[in-house]
């Protein structure tokens, strides 16, 4: 059975054990950073997990993969052979598997290097804090927590371990997101007046639902599943409820319970608000506006209109941030569409970003700021003419790995560096990110004192600020 420790002998112990827990192993058994392959673990191996090793497991060692679910933790293992023979190369040494995060680093912390996370929303401050304290670089897929709490205290606690951090939004590795930026900074639409952002998500049952006790499937320890979160009978949705891909909370369902996800915001907002923060100067809004479908306690609503009121920043004047999700009577929950943007390049953008300035606007059509372009037209032949003879002026870095935020990290812990969405930068997008469901889950206006971590003017705001409880035995 794995140790189990409370709030105080775990963060007490650790501290307590120096180097042996809270330092990074950042120069690997004399090896040459060109040769020099990290020996990583994988908790929540399926899904998008399995999609992360995948970026890393041919470069790097995957000695641990870690999934509640026994079937899926098999699956994700074979699936990851696979991934090595269909490249041809030799089938990797199997990694050690196991159910329960804790158990694995009680038995392999000196075998390991670093730790993805592809958990459930409401673990991954969990099993990151653990990696942590253990003195493990982390990799966690966004959002990087479900609450602002959670994200401070990871903050806090990587920067004070000194570890390589990264969260998993693609579009902050690459090349477009960049582009739009500088061409932003450098006026080719004027001045930047507004942003409106809009995702199809959610794709999963939201708004209110009733819980049907069901069977907890074979091979799948509940239990562990909710970690932290109270104990509660294994449920599946009600008929009526249900989709082809989502019939139950695990594996897919959870998003839309506030206990266990943060809704469409959590699992978009990362990305789709990704460029916005980064073009504005990476400010946290002071005020925001809410509508939404009916809400419940326990989930979030099917559709969301949100204005963030966001202060000046050094580059850009004081704006209003525009989100929409869902749909509302079966049709797309859009924004307004600039009068520039074709209808029919509109209809396909089942996501999007608007970036309107005074003389045009810039538009990318899809979640990542991938492929963006500026209208009218003739400023976006310009812009792409000044790229290729070097006229634009390339002021953002750009990231070793576009497209693999997973590599990028591994990168970094073996050649120095900072990742591109570092903790230093993920912790600030993540909580401008889950403002909106503060908003949502109050229902009304919220104004946000960031410095205090509060709203100040509607008091009930702020029992979502932190998780309510955690059952003992998971460290926190």
């Amino acid at each position: 059975m794995p140790r189990l420790f409370t709030r105080r002998t775990f963060f007490n112990t650790t501290a307590l054990a120096g180097s042996a827990f809270a330092v990074p192993n950042l120069l690997l058994k004399g090896q040459n950073a060109a040769g020099k392959r990290l020996r990583l673990a994988q908790i929540g191996a399926n899904g998008k997990g399995l999609s992360d090793t995948s970026y890393v497991t041919l470069e790097h060692d995957i000695v641990a993969m870690v999934d509640v679910d026994q079937k899926r933790l098999d699956e994700a293992a074979k699936k990851r052979e696979k991934y090595h023979v269909d490249a041809n190369q030799a089938p990797p040494r199997p990694p050690k598997l196991y159910t329960d995060f804790r158990k694995m680093f009680d038995e392999m912390a000196n075998d390991i290097d670093g730790v993805m996370i592809a958990t459930p929303d409401h673990t991954h401050f969990l099993a990151a804090m653990w990696a942590i304290k253990h003195g493990k670089h982390v990799c966690v897929q966004k959002p990087m927590c479900n609450t602002i709490w959670e994200v401070r205290e990871l903050h806090k606690a990587a920067k004070e371990a000194k570890v390589i951090t990264q969260m998993g939004n693609q579009g902050r590795t690459m090349e477009g997101q960049r582009l739009a930026k500088e061409w932003i900074e450098q006026g080719r639409i004027g001045t930047l007046k507004e942003i409106r952002l809009h995702t199809n998500r959610p794709i999963w049952p939201q708004g209110p639902i009733d819980k049907v006790q069901a069977p907890t499937p074979e091979g799948l320890d509940w239990d562990l599943w909710l970690s932290s979160t109270p104990m509660e009978p294994y449920f599946e949705l009600p008929k009526d409820k249900q989709t082809k891909r989502a019939s139950s909370v695990h594996p897919f369902a959870w998003r839309g319970w506030w206990a266990w996800g943060s809704g469409a915001l959590g699992d978009m907002g990362c990305h789709i608000m990704d460029a916005t923060f980064s073009i504005l100067g990476q400010v946290i809004p002071t005020k925001i506006e809410v509508e939404s479908g009916p809400i419940s306690d326990l989930c979030a609503p099917n559709w969301t209109k949100l204005k963030y009121h966001m202060p000046a920043s050094e580059k850009q004047p004081a704006m209003i941030v525009s989100w929409h999700d869902g749909q509302i009577d079966g049709k797309p929950n859009k924004p307004e569409k600039h009068e520039m943007i074709k209808d029919d390049t509109w209809a396909k953008a089942t996501s999007g970003m608007q970036f309107i300035g005074t003389d045009g606007l810039v538009f990318e059509g899809d979640a990542y700021c991938k492929s963006p372009r500026i209208y009218p037209d003739e400023a976006y032949t310009q812009a792409r003419m000044d790229l290729g003879s070097g006229k634009h002026k390339k002021t953002e870095a750009r990231s070793p790995t576009p497209d693999n935020p997973q590599l990028e990290w591994a990168h970094c812990i073996v050649n120095g560096g900072l990742p591109s969405s570092n903790f230093d930068y993920s912790a600030a997008l993540t909580e401008f990110v889950l403002l909106g469901n503060l908003a949502v889950r109050s229902q009304q206006a919220i104004s946000w004192d960031k410095d205090a971590m509060k709203v100040t003017n509607v008091e009930s705001a702020n029992q979502f600020v932190k998780r309510p409880s955690y059952r003992p035995g998971w460290g926190v």
